[in-house]
């Protein structure tokens, strides 16, 4: 289904992804070269209200981010001692407040890339047709059962990822990806075949071996916040864009190229707080952010979304 593409057949089949690439290596033109890559990864926009989907990456390289380890120790020893998980939707208590801007300065100590991509909704076929799904079940096999609307969600999460993997990656690093518990791993089988899919979609993008590729959701942490704390960045990026996107949207403004305003109540205060971290730079952790939206009812555009507008 999708070997022997070459790059005008990947324009074809993915219009959007050539512009997407570009971004991104405009943000990071050297890839990592440590030994392992650590990936988490959360999505929003799920409510009615939103006319976006937000899909959100963190990407570490962990062999050069040797502080974040004892750096997240030591706030949860000082600031969570309770164990509570940082989340957006769980940012309404004074604890998880006060820990919020040490919780999000240590995030800095990563080498590595954040990234959130925002994609319009009427956007419903990004990395699937309709015959998709049963060509997929007939060449390559599916472990689980899957409607068309989730095997998109599933290929577009994945088509994200390897995009990113391609841009960050050197040869014969391992690879780990951590996803918020989502309904594209629902299950075992479902992991399986993201696992399987990511496997093939990857050789489209990525032109070296890379080493042992694992993946899971945080349903595996073993009690210490260590995989919720690494997928909280993302889920916090994540939350975020999707209530600036919401209100942005709403202004004649997001389509006429004017000047966006917020007005001070316009979003809740953590998400003030989350985005002036987004948009602050730090010598080690580069941030993106990329818009995919509909420019009328045939046409896409594919463009930074600059949040100090």
């Amino acid at each position: 289904m999708l070997s022997g593409l070459n790059n005008d057949d990947l324009r074809l089949a993915f219009p959007w992804s050539p512009r997407f690439l570009s971004i991104l290596r405009g943000v990071l033109p050297d890839p990592f070269t440590g030994s392992h890559i650590m990936v988490g990864s959360d999505y929003s926009g799920v409510h009615h209200r939103s006319d976006y989907h937000v899909y959100s990456f963190l990407i570490a390289d962990t062999d050069h981010s040797p502080d974040y380890p004892e750096l997240r120790r030591e706030l949860r020893a000082e600031l969570l001692r309770d164990g509570r998980r940082m989340s957006y939707k769980k940012l309404n208590d004074r604890i998880r407040q006060k820990a919020l801007i040490p919780f999000l300065k240590i995030a800095d100590s990563f080498t590595g890339l954040c990234c959130a991509i925002v994609v319009h909704k009427d956007l419903e076929r990004m990395s699937t047709s309709p015959d998709s799904l049963n060509l997929w079940q007939k060449l390559h096999g599916l472990e689980a059962r899957w409607g068309r609307p989730a095997f998109e969600v599933m290929a577009r999460i994945s088509h994200f990822f390897c995009l990113l993997l391609s841009v960050v990656s050197s040869p014969h690093q391992h690879v780990t990806w951590i996803t918020d518990q989502d309904e594209i791993v629902a299950n075992d089988d479902r992991l399986t075949d993201v696992m399987n899919f990511v496997a093939k979609m990857s050789g489209l993008y990525i032109g070296h071996q890379l080493g042992e590729f694992a993946m899971n959701s945080t349903k595996v942490d073993m009690g210490d916040r260590e995989f919720e704390d690494f997928v909280a960045i993302p889920d916090l990026v994540a939350g975020t864009f999707a209530d600036i996107v919401t209100v942005w949207s709403k202004q004649p403004e997001w389509r006429d190229g004017g000047d966006l305003t917020l007005k001070p109540d316009a979003i809740p205060a953590k998400a003030n707080v989350i985005s002036a971290w987004f948009c602050s730079e730090s010598p080690k952790l580069r941030r993106c952010s990329v818009l995919i939206d509909k420019f009328d009812k045939h046409r896409f555009v594919v463009q930074n979304l600059d949040l100090t507008k």
